[in-house]
């Protein structure tokens, strides 16, 4: 069986860079894919979080970027990056890992037998596996920024974390 393929989708390579996070992806996985879409939408928001930190990991090796075309059906129900995104995943001969945030994307990641986690649940497994001490401190990162999480949405994940 093939090795597992770890597909970012942009929202969670922007959120986890405006969260100070975006190297957990190297040290939870050691390597993510892309797909060409996905590098276009991160690099073109000139100094917005993500530029900077794709570039780098492309640069440095560790963010792999490959072309994919989706379907017609999938084009058509989600956006370009996360019909590319699944694309990549469902052509995978091995197991996949799809990092997405968005819930239509992640309702047919589903569909297709994928596993899937998002932003909050990378932050889980770097707290899980001793990489990060907390995960509140990238929470608060976030809400400083433009990302909107609730109240009641941030006390889960903090419960969640052992952080009460």
């Amino acid at each position: 069986m093939a090795e597992e393929l770890v597909v970012a989708d942009a929202s969670t390579l922007i959120g986890l860079a405006a969260a100070g996070a975006f190297d957990l992806l190297r040290e939870l996985f050691g390597q993510v894919a892309v797909s060409t879409r996905v590098r276009d939408e991160v690099l073109a928001g000139d100094d917005r979080p993500g530029v900077r930190e794709l570039s780098g990991a492309i640069g440095d090796g560790w963010i792999t970027v490959i072309p994919a075309e989706p379907s017609a059906a999938m084009a058509a129900n989600l956006d370009v990056g996360e019909a590319t995104t699944l694309t990549l995943a469902i052509e995978h001969s091995g197991s996949s890992l799809v990092l997405m945030d968005e819930a239509i994307g992640r309702s047919y990641a589903r569909a297709w037998g994928l596993h899937v986690t998002g932003l909050v649940g990378v932050l889980l497994a770097a707290k899980r596996e001793g990489l990060v001490p907390r995960v509140r401190p990238f929470l608060e990162r976030l809400r400083k920024g433009s990302f909107r999480l609730s109240d009641e949405f941030v006390d889960t994940i903090i419960k969640e974390a052992g952080e009460f």
